[in-house]
């Protein structure tokens, strides 16, 4: 009978150091876990200088009045004007592309928004076209395009509306590809001397990497903070000849 108060106390003890047991091997397996999947997060810069090796340029004129007949007669004069100062400055037929005729209804507009012609704008129509420039000599646009008051002394209305049109000539840089591979290698270069001095000031050595993400490229103004990634910039970064490629890749290394 004595025997058997002994019982609970001993399954008690017994269920206790099971649990202990138990517990200090999970502590210590994540621990080691811990150990040996220590990383460190780094990133690795590459830049480069360039010079944009595509401009384009639209020289975009319009005319209003009553009667269309007139109003294309008078962009067709608009249009050998263009052409005739581009060809004096330097540009060749392979260069210039003429730009869709657009016409503006006004009265149809005030219709279809009111159903009256009360209060309609006069002249009844906006009629827009242009001159597109594209050429990979970007120093004669660059110098072309600062000389429009030629044409407004001739008497053409140079239309632009800031936002899909604009006076000034755009800018691309267009052989990414070529320094693309140059650009991810010393990215991963900069990033292991990161890694490799931190391993060093905290008194590990450095693994493989576990894992790598290359970021996106950017193509910004030397001049300007704006930043673009490749094609899809704005107009302050396309407005630039001399552009800088940034590049950053971020990479998880192991620590030994």
């Amino acid at each position: 009978m004595q025997n058997n108060k002994w019982i609970p106390l001993i399954c008690a003890l017994i269920i206790g150091l099971g649990i202990f047991g138990a517990g200090y091997c999970v502590g210590k397996s994540l621990f080691l876990a811990r150990v040996l999947n220590r990383t460190v997060t780094v990133k690795g810069l590459a830049e480069r200088d360039v010079k944009s090796d595509l401009g384009v340029w639209e020289i975009n004129y319009r005319e209003i009045g009553d009667n269309l007949v007139d109003i294309n007669k008078n962009l067709q004069r608009d249009q050998i004007v263009v052409v005739g100062f581009l060809k004096q400055n330097g540009f060749t037929d392979l260069e210039l592309i003429l730009q869709p005729v657009k016409v503006e209804d006004r009265l149809a507009n005030v219709y279809s928004s009111s159903g009256a012609t009360s209060g309609s704008p006069a002249p009844r129509y906006v009629v827009t076209s242009g001159i597109r420039v594209r050429s990979a000599r970007v120093e004669v646009i660059q110098r072309v395009s600062r000389l429009t008051g030629v044409l407004l002394q001739q008497g053409l209305s140079l239309s632009f509306d800031g936002v899909t049109l604009s006076p000034n000539p755009s800018y691309y840089f267009t052989k990414l590809d070529d320094i693309r591979p140059e650009m991810l290698a010393e990215t991963t270069r900069s990033a292991r001397l990161v890694a490799e001095q931190f391993a060093k000031d905290s008194g590990t050595k450095l693994g493989g990497i576990q894992h790598a993400t290359q970021g996106v490229f950017q193509i910004m103004s030397t001049d300007t903070s704006t930043m673009s990634a490749d094609w899809n910039s704005n107009q302050s970064a396309l407005g630039s000849i001399d552009k800088k490629v940034r590049l950053v890749t971020t990479i998880d290394y192991r620590l030994k």
